[in-house]
Order: structure tokens, then sequence, then C-alpha cells
């Protein structure tokens, strides 16, 4: 029950958060969009507010308030416009640093337990668009792509995930043009020092080695090189398996590190590694910073690049299994709440179940293949009992209630299992959808 009693820690510190925020004015004022909101004593307060964008509401609003409102012992609702004007006076940024909190607070109450691989908490990068309703203010704000027939309002997101723990450490929402090489570039500074960053081919520039090598505290990565690098097909052509080699910058990275506030000209060189990888069908050739003389033998970085796989089941258990792409508002700041709010939802959900997980791997009986917990019905049973986890005293006993769940219907691990990438357009990657006249009830 070890674990248990890290989430009981964690829900506790998350409570505690909220709590301050109502004490510390200054604190609140970071978070509301005046210093005059969330001062009354209203139906929807602070508190309230936040745990009932956290809470996902993909039915229809009057449905979701009625339920809330029921869940918390109140014969009394508010209206479906008294929220949108609530959830106005309330920054997104709450939410973005109220993960932040779960993740910190993760890693103080579980140091032992935090996985890491030779030492190291490994970050897969990514980013994806998400498909918004092409409204005129989401339009103005985060763009899209149209053609002669239509047009789509999008937005870009990304993210850091820590694959071996399974929590988003960091993840930011932006306009659709904003390149996830500017993003990627941007955050290097929010990696932990003590981790491994993981790349595929879009990030394989003099740029991105640079910037994690040149950081006051360097920071480890692993990119796959695209084959059509002059240095990488330099370097198949050898037939090593792993050279070390000095890169001179392209006068495009000069100039964008630059703008990073770096010194650079054409005399500039940084040594990476090159590690070519073997596949059945293909061969990858990988970047990296992490030295064979460190330990970093040449047959670790096949599984080691693999592992960056986990960043894409992500992407698709939050725009699938908790529909991030069915918005509760139409507005910029509602989009924003209910991205954030998602993100930590998801990290709430993968440390809760982390108990019930480590018990099935401990599981020696006879079933033919290993169990997992099963993501969807587990995170529908977190939504039916955050109310009562945040505002109910009995978080243990609720917490042993959903571990017992949890351990119900769980389903297969049949590893080794591969299928042909179908590739489909972005806006038919996600199987739920906001609409402007229609909430299931």
């Amino acid at each position: 029950m070890a674990d248990v009693k890290i989430a009981l820690k964690i829900v506790s510190d998350l409570k505690n958060f909220i709590s301050i925020c109502l004490t510390d004015p200054l604190l609140l004022n970071l978070f509301r969009n005046s210093k005059t909101h969330f001062t009354r004593d209203r139906k929807l307060n602070f508190e309230r507010l936040v745990l009932l964008i956290a809470k996902m509401c993909k039915r229809t609003l009057s449905v979701e308030l009625e339920g809330f409102f029921g869940e918390l012992g109140k014969k009394i609702s508010c209206s479906v416009s008294a929220f949108s004007q609530q959830r106005s006076k309330l920054s997104p940024l709450f939410f973005l640093v109220w993960n932040r909190v779960l993740c910190e607070s993760f890693l103080r109450h579980a140091p032992g337990d935090t996985r890491r691989w030779m030492g190291y908490r490994l970050i897969a990068v990514d980013g994806s668009n998400l498909a918004l309703v092409n409204t005129p203010s989401l339009q103005a704000h985060f763009g899209g792509q149209s053609n002669q027939n239509s047009s789509f309002v999008q937005a870009k997101t990304f993210y850091h995930y820590d694959v071996l723990n399974d929590l988003v450490t960091h993840s930011c929402i932006a306009p659709y043009r904003t390149s996830e090489l500017t993003l990627a570039s941007h955050w290097i500074e929010e990696l932990p020092v003590d981790s491994i960053a993981i790349y595929d081919r879009y990030y394989s520039t003099f740029k991105m080695f640079a910037l994690h090598s040149w950081q006051e505290s360097e920071r480890k990565f692993v990119i796959r090189a695209k084959d059509s690098l002059k240095f990488v097909k330099k370097f198949l052509k050898t037939g090593k398996v792993s050279q070390v080699i000095e890169l001179a910058p392209t006068q495009a990275s000069i100039s964008g590190l630059r703008q990073s506030g770096f010194a650079t000209d054409s005399s500039t060189r940084i040594r990476i590694r090159l590690v070519r990888v073997e596949l059945q069908s293909t061969t990858e050739v990988i970047a990296t910073n992490l030295w064979q003389e460190e330990g970093f033998e040449n047959d670790m970085f096949g599984d080691l690049y693999f592992r960056r796989w986990g960043v894409e089941t992500n992407i698709s258990k939050l725009k699938n299994t908790m529909q991030m792409e069915s918005f509760s508002g139409l507005t910029v700041e509602s989009v924003e709440q209910d991205f954030y709010a998602t993100v930590m939802m998801s990290n709430l959900h993968s440390i809760l179940i982390r108990d019930a997980q480590v018990r099935l791997d401990r599981d020696t009986s006879t079933k033919k293949y290993p169990q997992k917990v099963n993501g969807n019905k587990s995170f529908g049973k977190l939504k039916e009992n955050l109310i009562a986890i945040f505002f109910k005293n009995r978080e243990r006993e609720i917490l042993r209630e959903l571990t017992a769940y949890f351990l119900k219907d769980t389903l297969p691990i049949r590893k080794g299992r591969s299928f042909p990438r179908q590739l489909k357009t972005s806006n038919k990657k996600c199987k739920h959808r906001t609409y402007t006249n229609y909430k299931p009830a």
C-alpha cells in the first residue's frame, strides 16, 4: 500500500495549494484576472470552480453543473451563464502551476519509487495539433489552415513526458503556426538536469544539439538524425557502429543561436556521438551527447530511442481517453483552462493507478499474458470520485476503493505486436470533438 500512502500525500499537497491560494492574496493575484475577483462567497467560489474545470465537463453544461452541486450535497445549482462568467475570472496559469505542484510532490514523496534508466529520468519530447471550433476569437488567437472549400482552427500543443513514470512534466498550448522546433528550443531549460531528452528526427538540428550542450547544466539528449543530412550519409558510408564527430553550424543555426543569446559563427564546433541502430527494415542513426566512456554502450540506443514512443501513446490518451478536443467553452481562456486541466488530471490518474499496476506487475498467477489497468474505465471512475477526494475527509478510504476497482477487468499486454502505420489527417486522429450545438447528456 506504499503507493496509496504516496497518493494520499500528493492529494493533500494539491488541496493545500488551493488553500494557500485562498489565504495568500499575492499568490491568488497570479491566478485571477482582477484583484476584485473571487472575493465574494459565491456558489462557484475559487475552490469549487477549479475542481469543476478539473472534473472535465464533457456533457451539456447544465447537466454537469447539476451533478457537481449534487456531489457537494447542495440542493441548489448555478446557471451556465454564471459558470461562464466565473471561469472568465480565472487564469489558465493556475492549472499549469497545479500540475507542477503535483509533479514536484511526486518526486518529493516517492524518491525511491521514481523510475530511472542508468540514473536518468527519460523525457520524451513531442508536439501535436488540437482541433478547435471555428469561432472568430479562436481563429484570431490560434489560427489554423484553410483551402478553397473550408477552413480549420487548430492549436499547437507541446509536451515533456516522463516515459518511465507516466507524467507530463511540462506542457504548453500555442498558436497553430508556432514551430515545434521553436517550442522545443524555448523549453529546454524546463528539462530536469537529471534527465535524458528523447526526440524524433524532426528535431535533428545543430541548434538543438548546441542548446542542450551549452546550458549552464548540460542537458543530455538522444535525437534520431535525418537520413538526408550530410554528416549522417558520411557516417553510414564508414560502416562504423559509433563515431564521435565535430559538427559545424549552418547559417540558419548561427542566426537561430544568436536569437537565443549564444554568440556563434562559422568557426564554432560541437562534439556529438553518432550511433547506428539496425532495425528489421531500416537503419537509424542516433545523435547524442551520451559518451561511451561514461558507460553508454552502442547496443543500448535501440531500446532507449524506442522508449520515445511513450509520448505518442500519452498524446493518444489525452485526445481519446480524456477527450481533450471536446472543450467546455469556446473562448481562448476556456480552451487553455481545459488543456492544462486535462494534463493535470492525466498525471493524477497515472499516480492513482500506480499502486494497482505495481500489484499486477508482481502477480505470478498463471494468466497467459501480463496485465495492465484499464485506462478508460479507471479514468471514468476517477472522475466519479474526484469531488469526494477533494471535499470529503475520507481520502484514504476512497483511494483504497479505487485501487480495488482498478484491479478488476484488467487488460492483457500482448508484447511484440506491430501493425502497419496508418497515416491520417490531423482532423481524423481524435474520436471526440467540440460542437457548438450539441453535448451528450
